[in-house]
């Protein structure tokens, strides 16, 4: 019998073996997390729920065939990600948040070779910021989810100034992380990181 404290990995064992009960469980332990971050990038609950029920669906589909190769939070906060991507690339509007949200996602498609490389960049991406210090992992994050300078000083109580100056260590950081990590790529990533950050 499953419970609370059973490890995603057993639950996507489970739900492989079609449990609704494991399932449920998976459900309640990441809907709000993922709700939260789409509607911080859409700022619709109707939307941001309707994308999180369709993850959770879609997920249930292909459970048979599902291989989550990092953990399964961070495999679910991508697809939150790119729903999102596919919802601001399906919409025509003219507000100036998602036009820019816009040109940043073709930007990236355009310089990605392939969804492996995308992947490749995010898991270097996620375990670089996880080792920095809270406020500048806060800050990533909210950059990331396209806050303004403005926005994010006032979520933290920071300072704008100081809000640019933690976005520019956040930026060096990552940067040498991926001169490290991806000698051969990193022009290419290094590009990508600074369209994320749109900095």
């Amino acid at each position: 019998m499953l419970t609370e404290s059973s490890p995603d990995k057993t639950l996507l064992l489970q739900i492989k073996e079609d449990d609704s009960f494991a399932f449920d469980l998976l459900f309640e332990r990441y809907w709000e997390k993922l709700y939260q971050a789409a509607n911080a990038r859409l700022n619709d609950d109707a939307i941001a729920q309707d994308i999180v029920q369709e993850i959770f669906i879609k997920l249930w589909q292909r459970r048979k065939v599902l291989e989550v190769q990092l953990s399964l939070e961070y495999y679910l906060l991508s697809a939150v990600r790119l729903s999102v991507m596919g919802h601001f690339r399906s919409q025509k509007t003219n507000d100036i948040r998602m036009q820019d949200a816009l040109r940043r996602i073709t930007y990236l498609e355009d310089s990605i070779e392939s969804h492996t490389d995308y992947l490749e960049l995010e898991r270097t991406l996620e375990h670089a910021v996880n080792s920095m210090p809270e406020m500048l992992q806060r800050v990533y994050q909210l950059r990331s989810e396209n806050l303004s300078v403005k926005a994010i000083a006032g979520q933290l109580g920071l300072a704008e100034q100081t809000v640019k100056n933690y976005i520019s260590e956040v930026l060096r950081r990552l940067r040498q992380t991926i001169i490290e990590k991806h000698p051969e790529k990193h022009v290419t990533y290094i590009a990508v990181l600074a369209a994320l950050l749109h900095k």
